[in-house]
């Protein structure tokens, strides 16, 4: 469904399509992962359904067999799907993305990448919408050989229709792909270009999203004025089947949208909601002149960060405790609470960089703010999420 970084589809999926990631593993390619869920049968099931009659009424001869054709050529159009994912996989290798799986399953098929760990740019964007367009290109392709292998078959014969099958799928399954809107390939490669434009892969997300469901509205509208317009009668099998595709293209580009706006939000999130200002307290430093700085940019008082003898951070001032000790001669030390796991991060820190540090550092409880090799800040990490939730 989805492009770089997680997964690319040849057809609309939602994000948590049934059936995904279980089944049949057939092997790896790319060093990950094919593999076929059961509820790939089902898919086969109703295609061959579907193309048995037609198969039957142009060759009424082949009797039971117009089963079996139909039944093959669910597993050629399968493999369609499969080249289909195997371009974007290989295209994602090309720019160095790691494939986590691929998967056939009842909405065609998906490539799930590993997560990048390069920062958003420019060249992620075009990386991304290259990704999306090849698979929807790879059919059409195959469309086309398609239609010049048909003229070396025997019209009507076995391999001509499954040589005809071969190409009108292809052909559709390219074309419907390359409409822009999320979740379909050319809704991702609609993403990209305005990541690119805006900067911000989500904004980029759900405005492909909106598409999405423009499109998805679009496919009942035409399954029903497309007949009338010729003046038939709307089919309600065909009806039925668009309205089906309609609706899960609907809820795919809504849960895109959905989980963009959240990220969103951590895009633009301002980080000096919870950073406050801090300063490194050696071990031995005299307490009370500690505690009488005040940061003069501010004028507030600043949290105290103690730093052990080899100067690390190890704790913080107990102000409270502090303020009420009589004598001169106290330190620092004398009056710390351990600081527990922290990661360390500059002082232009965004929200979703300091989210994918935490990553690496799941058990960190603060983040230190540095400038150079000054400590300028402070984060209390329990209290970062917390404003996230908020916000």
């Amino acid at each position: 469904m989805a492009c770089v970084p997680e997964q690319t589809s040849s057809t609309p999926a939602p994000a948590d399509a049934p059936g995904a990631s279980r089944g049949l593993r057939l092997g790896s390619v790319l060093g990950a992962p094919v593999l076929l869920a059961w509820s790939w049968f089902i898919a086969a099931g109703v295609i061959a359904v579907l193309i048995s009659p037609w198969v039957a009424r142009v060759r009424p001869d082949l009797g039971w067999m117009s089963w079996a054709v139909g039944v093959l050529f669910s597993v050629v159009l399968f493999g369609s799907v499969f080249l289909h994912e195997l371009a974007h996989g290989v295209t994602g290798r090309l720019f160095g993305y790691r494939v986590a799986a691929i998967e056939l399953n009842v909405w065609g098929g998906f490539t799930r990448f590993e997560p990048r760990t390069e920062p958003d740019s420019p060249r992620a964007a075009w990386v991304s919408f290259t990704i999306s367009v090849i698979g929807p290109v790879v059919n059409l392709v195959l469309g086309g050989l398609g239609w010049l292998a048909m003229d070396a078959a025997v019209r009507g014969s076995v391999p001509w229709l499954l040589l005809f099958g071969f190409t009108f799928a292809n052909l559709v399954l390219g074309a419907i792909n390359l409409l822009p809107g999320i979740p379909l390939d050319g809704g991702w490669a609609l993403q990209a270009v305005f990541w690119r434009v805006t900067g911000s892969p989500y904004a980029g997300t759900i405005a492909a999203a909106w598409f999405g469901r423009i499109i998805a509205v679009g496919f009942v509208v035409g399954s029903l004025l497309l007949p009338l317009a010729q003046g038939q009668r709307p089919d309600l099998i065909t009806v039925g089947w668009t309205a089906v595709i309609a609706t899960m293209v609907w809820f795919s580009a809504s849960d895109a949208a959905k989980h963009a706006t959240q990220a969103r939000r951590v895009e633009t999130y301002e980080m000096s909601r919870v950073i406050q200002p801090a300063v490194a307290a050696s071990w031995d430093a005299p307490l009370a002149t500690a505690l009488e700085y005040a940061d003069p940019g501010t004028g507030r008082r600043p949290l105290l960060v103690v730093l052990d003898r080899q100067g690390l951070p190890c704790g913080l001032v107990d102000r409270t405790a502090a303020g009420r000790a009589t004598g001169a001669d106290h330190r620092v030390h004398e009056f710390i609470r351990p600081l527990g796991p922290w990661i360390g991060a500059p002082a232009d820190i965004t929200a979703p960089h300091l989210l994918e540090s935490l990553t690496h550092r799941p058990k960190a409880a603060f983040c230190l703010i540095m400038e150079g090799e000054t400590l300028v800040g402070f984060i209390d990490l329990q209290e970062f999420f917390d404003e996230l939730l908020a916000h």
